[in-house]
């Protein structure tokens, strides 16, 4: 019997099975990087329409990305243009080239291309934000296809380094600061409600006069970072920090909040004999990268104010002066990739003495919560002026000496929602009607404006529980 024919020649080919499968593979793939010319073939895309948040006219955006897929089994050609040309706001980057258009992009058999989009808004002479649009326009084998853009363009009042006198900032247009803006010496800065100040990276508001800022509960004021996305609400680090001066005098924040920076609010200098004066009433500072409120030698008198989420101390006293918080929650580490040291959200020192040798005087707490998931919230270092009354604080510290009276401890607060940023009480909190009236008797509304008390007794804190039928 003859022995069968080598399975190679049996074949066809003088080389086999393997010969085939390479004549396979590039007639395959050939035919992925032919140019389909089939006008049914369309293009995909990541979005039907790119947004921008609210920008600020004469400044540049942040960059919006747009993928393009080819869902077709061959490669196809596409020409791609902004529809206003050379007079729309908007940028494009193609494919890694600036252009407002190009012509016959081919785009490979299931592939796909990115564009990036920017925006800058010429000045509308418009106290409200005014919409502008356009469309990216891709045409391919005869069919088009678009993508819309649209942005909300917002005049602003910009300020770069510049040292300003008496001056009142309405609510018409936010405020945007770059660098350091200071208030001069025996000069006030009025800000009335509703006013939106924005600070650019690293830029600081120095107080040397007077600020008085007087927001309402539904108006409040605010002082946050200039990055408008939604995804940098809650970043801190975003911008430098309000400081006052040692000859700093008369200030007042009412209903303002203060957030995402590094350091919120700085209040006096150790090496001097001055002793600035504030009163922040229904003021919150949130998410700093470093620390919340900051006072060294100072007077601070604060009602009905929020203080949380410090990459070190949330409240620090340092230094001579009288601090006085009253239906204040002081709050630390409920956003955990903020917190970055291990100090106690409300930290007394002695460490920061002034001139004069000063220790941490007249330090009250009343009707207030300072907690966090650390097992010591507080530290007084040693500081013997302290005195905390109907406070709801954890801690490890001995509470049966005169430092102390009528305190809880170590009970959760039972925070609304701690780690979304909601620091009101539920009905089941033990700070609920533990207050005592006759502490900052002449506060008559809490945070959010409702009714100090309702129950037989204030609730501890910065907000009044209320029913649900009540709640906002």
């Amino acid at each position: 019997m003859k022995p069968l024919p080598d399975a190679r020649y049996a074949a066809g080919f003088p080389f086999g099975g393997g010969l085939g499968f390479l004549i396979l593979f590039f007639t395959l793939s050939c035919s992925r990087n032919d140019i389909t010319t089939d006008p049914s073939c369309r293009l995909g895309f990541s979005a039907d329409t790119i947004r921008f948040d609210t920008v600020f006219t004469t400044l540049g955006s942040a960059t919006h990305r747009l993928m393009v897929y080819n869902p077709n089994k061959q490669a196809i050609r596409t020409s791609i243009a902004l529809a206003g040309g050379s007079n729309s706001p908007f940028r494009l980057h193609i494919d890694g080239l600036a252009a407002e258009s190009a012509q016959d992009v081919k785009i490979a058999a299931m592939d796909s291309l990115y564009i990036f989009v920017e925006v800058t808004i010429d000045p509308q002479n418009s106290d409200l934000p005014v919409v502008t649009g356009d469309s990216i326009l891709f045409e391919t084998n005869a069919n088009r296809q678009r993508v819309r853009l649209e942005a909300y363009g917002q005049d602003v009042y910009i300020l770069r380094g510049e040292t300003i006198g008496h001056t009142t900032w309405t609510g018409s247009r936010p405020y945007l600061v770059y660098g350091r803006l200071t208030v001069d010496t025996l000069k006030t800065l009025h800000i009335e409600a509703g006013v939106h100040v924005y600070l650019h990276q690293n830029a600081d508001i120095h107080v040397k006069g007077s600020l008085v800022a007087e927001g309402t509960a539904d108006q409040p004021i605010v002082f946050a970072g200039d990055r408008l996305e939604k995804m940098y609400r809650d970043i801190p680090g975003q911008w430098g920090s309000i400081i006052f001066g040692t000859a700093s005098r008369d200030n007042r924040l009412h209903h303002a909040e203060i957030r995402n920076g590094t350091n919120g609010l700085i209040f006096g200098n150790p090496r001097y004999e001055q002793i600035p004066a504030i009163t922040l009433d229904a003021v919150a500072v949130m998410n700093m990268s470093n620390a919340g409120i900051t006072v060294f030698a100072a007077d601070v008198d604060a009602v009905n104010c929020l203080a949380v989420n410090c990459g070190s101390h949330v409240i620090g006293l340092f230094g001579g002066g009288t601090s006085r918080f009253v239906y204040c929650t002081v709050a630390g580490n409920y956003s955990p990739y903020i917190r970055r040291t291990s100090t106690a959200a409300l930290t007394v020192s002695q460490n920061y003495a002034d001139i004069k040798g000063k220790i941490p005087g007249n330090v009250f707490f009343g009707n207030s919560i300072v907690y966090g998931t650390m097992s010591d919230e507080i530290d007084t270092d040693g500081a013997d002026a302290c005195l905390f009354d109907r406070c709801l604080l954890r801690t490890t510290m001995n509470t049966a000496t005169s430092g102390f009276s009528g305190v809880l401890t170590n009970s959760s607060p039972v925070f609304a929602g701690a780690t979304s940023g909601n620091f009101r009480l539920k009905e089941e909190s033990p700070a609920r009607d533990t207050g005592d009236s006759r502490i900052g008797a002449s506060v008559t509304e809490d945070m959010d404006g409702n009714n100090r008390i309702y129950g037989p007794a204030p609730d501890m804190g910065a907000y009044e529980w209320r029913s649900s039928s009540l709640q906002d």
